[in-house]
């Protein structure tokens, strides 16, 4: 079974999620690439609302999107992904399907910019809080660069505390010790009678089962 880069991985997981009129997240920006997934999915009942601290990340993706006819489907924040519960309200959005993190720093660039770990935790805060059912963050962190390893270790504490419960916590990694990870984090249905493959689509990991080479190191929080 083919393995795939983390970046791959968030895009085929969350496609699996993300229907037409959904509003989404995508709380870093970067060169956009994520932010042209997202607003391609949730078509053109669906929003996007995307954050970015560099103005130069927000031009370019605006020009992408706008290039694609994509435009009008997303709204672009120049200010850091810690407003994204304000922003969020301020909306009256009734929640979001997919938030993107795509942690470090925007390549080509200054690499003193990066995301931290106490804005990032922040964020992630409100936006698990603002999950759909059936709703999931996609985390890709790296660990190479100055602080990415100590903002990553922040990241995996906090997915590994979420109630169990409430939400099914995955992580991927392999290579090295810097090598990217990738963090899944996805908000439980409510559970409900049914059959047994009613259940597995509603709350479970087995789907995912062909999307990822399972004999990779992969962790679960939990049990499924």
């Amino acid at each position: 079974m083919t393995a795939f880069r983390p970046v791959t991985l968030a895009h085929r997981f969350a496609a699996k999620l993300i229907d037409p009129g959904d509003c989404c997240v995508d709380a870093t920006v970067g060169n956009g690439n994520d932010t042209v997934f997202l607003a391609r999915r949730v078509g053109k009942a669906g929003r996007v609302l995307g954050f970015d601290v560099q103005k130069r990340a927000i031009a370019s993706t605006q020009r992408k999107l706008r290039e694609r006819g994509l435009d009008e489907r997303v709204l672009l924040q120049l200010e850091g992904h810690e407003n994204v519960g304000r922003r969020l309200k301020a909306l009256g959005w009734s929640g979001i399907r997919i938030a993107m993190f795509n942690l470090g720093y925007l390549p080509g660039s200054d690499k003193r910019v990066v995301t931290r770990g106490d804005t990032t935790l922040s964020a992630l805060g409100s936006c698990s809080e603002a999950l759909l059912p059936r709703g999931a963050i996609s985390i890709v962190g790296y660990r190479g660069h100055r602080g990415g390893g100590e903002e990553y270790d922040a990241v995996w504490h906090w997915a590994s505390q979420l109630d169990s419960s409430r939400y099914m916590v995955m992580r991927y990694e392999r290579g090295s010790a810097t090598a990217p990870v990738f963090i899944w984090i996805e908000k439980k249905a409510q559970r409900h009678k049914g059959t047994k493959a009613q259940r597995h689509k509603a709350n479970g990991v087995k789907e995912y089962r062909k999307l990822i080479d399972w004999k990779k190191r992969i962790y679960l929080v939990g049990k499924y």
